[in-house]
């Protein structure tokens, strides 16, 4: 099994993001899971899997629908962007291995170069360049840096030519681990103090609090809430709780604190258990499963209510 989890330059068209979702859904062997827009950054997350080749296939159904009805000329939104679909991340599930996926992300980069001209660069496991392994890395400079950045020798793109489509921009594709999407809410309407938080957790060059955690500071005007938004790479070295604790703390010495925070798409059971296990070392004095604790403690039905089914077992 494989999952996608294309990251689209749209989160206000309601026509265009459920006509997206009948294009990936309309794929026999394709199961849609999960979709979720935010107006304010104007990006929408979907989340599907199946078996590889039709996931594949329903990967590009997306990119020329996208490319048929977006134009990033006209994009704006508070979360970083290099493209119509910035990214479209896949994830082996199953006993799949990183490099079994990977044929299928080499596959599904080619299609989209060859066929509808959109220069595509690699990253995480598929990347074959050491300093564009990173999506901020590639993403650095964004949809308006791009036509200029991708002129670099170092920054030519892994498909396609170096080209820059204004239509489209570029997209990232790659294989990598399960990651977690997750953001704490701040109680202040100070942006800066998310940025500042989110500057010293990331990892970054083997610098900041955290490891295996990407983050970035913004205020989402559809919840009128700041946020400290972070990726968290690997659950298993940096917990939910963890990164919730943390900024806590560091929300304090800003004169705030956390008032809640949400899981966007899939988490493994197995994180919310392990969150849940690190609160009730702190807090025995809970009745309650390490799963409801963490939903409970984290604050995760805050901005809205936290969808069970999303978990993975």
């Amino acid at each position: 099994m494989l999952e996608c989890i294309p990251n689209i330059s749209e989160g206000n068209n309601a026509e265009f993001i459920s006509a997206l979702g009948q294009v990936i859904s309309s794929v026999e062997g394709v199961r849609l899971l999960n979709v979720d827009s935010g107006k304010a950054a104007n990006r929408t997350v979907y989340t599907f899997v199946g078996n590889p080749q039709a996931v594949v296939d329903a990967a590009f159904a997306m990119y020329e629908f996208a490319a048929k009805h977006l134009n990033m000329r006209t994009h704006k939104g508070t979360h970083p962007r290099a493209g119509i679909v910035d990214v479209c991340p896949l994830v082996p599930l199953n006993g799949m291995t990183m490099s079994e996926a990977n044929e299928y992300a080499l596959q599904l980069a080619q299609r989209v170069s060859a066929e509808l001209h959109i220069p595509v660069y690699l990253y995480e496991h598929s990347a074959k360049y050491e300093h564009r392994t990173r999506l901020e890395q590639i993403r650095a400079g964004e949809y308006e840096g791009f036509a200029q950045k991708m002129q670099l020798p170092q920054w030519k793109p892994d498909f396609g030519e170096a080209v820059f489509n204004e239509n489209t921009g570029i997209t990232v594709i790659g294989v990598r681990k399960f990651l977690l999407a997750y953001n704490v809410n701040l109680t202040t309407k100070d942006v800066e103090i998310a940025r500042k938080i989110a500057g010293v957790i990331r990892e970054f060059r083997k610098k900041g609090l955290l490891r295996g955690v990407k983050a970035i500071g913004w205020y989402i005007e559809d919840f009128d809430m700041v946020q400290v938004s972070t990726n968290i790479t690997d659950f298993e070295k940096t917990s939910l709780y963890a990164v919730f604790k943390t900024i806590q703390q560091l929300a304090q010495e800003y004169g705030c604190t956390v008032c809640g925070s949400e899981v966007i798409g899939l988490i493994p059971r197995e994180a919310l258990e392990q969150a849940g296990e690190e609160i009730l070392r702190d807090f025995p004095q809970l009745a309650l499963s390490p799963v409801q604790v963490a939903i409970d403690v984290l604050g995760l039905n805050t901005i809205k209510p936290f969808d069970e089914t999303f978990i993975l077992d």
